[in-house]
């Protein structure tokens, strides 16, 4: 007999207080004592019952738990995670409508909380991989290397030209020659993106990276295969670059906050890297325990396409405000 196990698909909702859709608190409730994973804290929502779509599920769901009729929603997030004695995929959606006010229709606690306090909650661990990317934006601009720049006001420039245009995640690129001449950048960068409200994350030598004042680190795959764990704080941001199931699960394994998955498709800055098709990157975000952000020959207007499959977005360098 074989030992495969199947996959118990989950839909759940982010439900948004006074409906504002960007910020704010978010709705979650507490699962009652006797159910599997009793008294932890997880965003409402239940099983897809044979037949259903996961609309279907989710409306049913959110309607017999808290009692609100679901008018509009989008998929956000999919991550798949083995229990001891079951494995789920998770798929989150964004609930942009709805009617009635939420209350604990089976006697369950509900409570509004911050995106920021959502870290602190004790919640299951197919939840928690969750919380660090919804606040994030889910269009992730990757800058050039400095170092092909001749001055340090033309990167600055086209720095804020990606803010201005409103990307709020960026990846800051360099290698060892660009870190050694963007050093004295550093702080005009923090304070430039500070002021957008952004969030931005470095890659290059690692010990250079870990004493930049960013919001976090982004490892390559060959840095990923060096580590055994963690290198940086839980407060900040970890992302891994990945091409396979076996880096996603090493990714996981050292406590990453998500992955960028590539390439999706083959692109004229690596010619020599074939590109894995929607059919191969669908199966490997469909296996992947962490928030997945799609990279290679995908644009900003391909994001709806990506979270179809249960990506949480999508990444670039051209078509993300970095043109050359």
């Amino acid at each position: 007999m074989s030992n495969a196990r199947k996959t118990v698909e989950v839909v759940a909702g982010v439900i948004r207080d006074n409906r504002r859709q960007n910020h704010g608190r978010v709705l979650v409730s507490k699962r009652k004592p006797g159910r599997h994973l009793p008294n932890l804290w997880e965003f409402p929502g239940g099983k897809v019952e044979l037949g259903e779509s996961h609309a279907e599920a989710l409306r049913r769901e959110l309607h017999e738990e808290i009692g609100i009729d679901t008018r509009a929603s989008r998929p956000l997030v999919s991550v798949t995670h083995r229990y001891p004695e079951k494995t789920i995929r998770l798929w989150l959606y964004e609930v942009s409508d709805y009617a009635q006010t939420p209350h604990g229709r089976e006697g369950q606690a509900l409570q509004w909380v911050s995106m920021n306090a959502l870290p602190a909650l004790d919640m299951p661990a197919a939840d928690r991989p969750l919380v660090k990317v919804l606040p994030l934006d889910d269009r992730y601009a990757i800058s050039l290397d400095p170092a092909s720049f001749s001055e340090k006001d033309q990167f600055l420039r086209r720095w804020q030209a990606c803010l201005a245009a409103g990307f709020r995640l960026l990846r800051l690129r360099a290698q060892a020659e660009g870190w050694n001449r963007i050093q004295a950048w550093l702080p005009e960068l923090a304070a430039m993106t500070q002021e957008h409200d952004a969030r931005w994350l470095v890659s290059g030598p690692l010990q250079q990276c870990l004493g930049a004042p960013a919001d976090g680190v982004h490892l390559t795959s060959h840095q990923l295969l060096e580590l055994s764990e963690r290198p940086i704080e839980d407060e900040k941001l970890l992302a891994v670059s990945c091409h396979d199931l076996t880096e996603i699960q090493q990714a996981e394994a050292i406590g990453a906050d998500f992955v960028l998955l590539s390439p999706v498709h083959a692109t004229p800055s690596h010619a020599e890297a074939q590109g894995m098709g929607w059919e191969r990157f669908t199966a490997l975000v469909a296996r992947s325990p962490l928030p997945v952000y799609a990279l290679g020959g995908v644009r900003p207007d391909d994001l709806s396409r990506m979270r179809s499959a249960g990506a949480f977005g999508v990444a670039g360098i051209s078509h993300f405000g970095w043109r050359r």
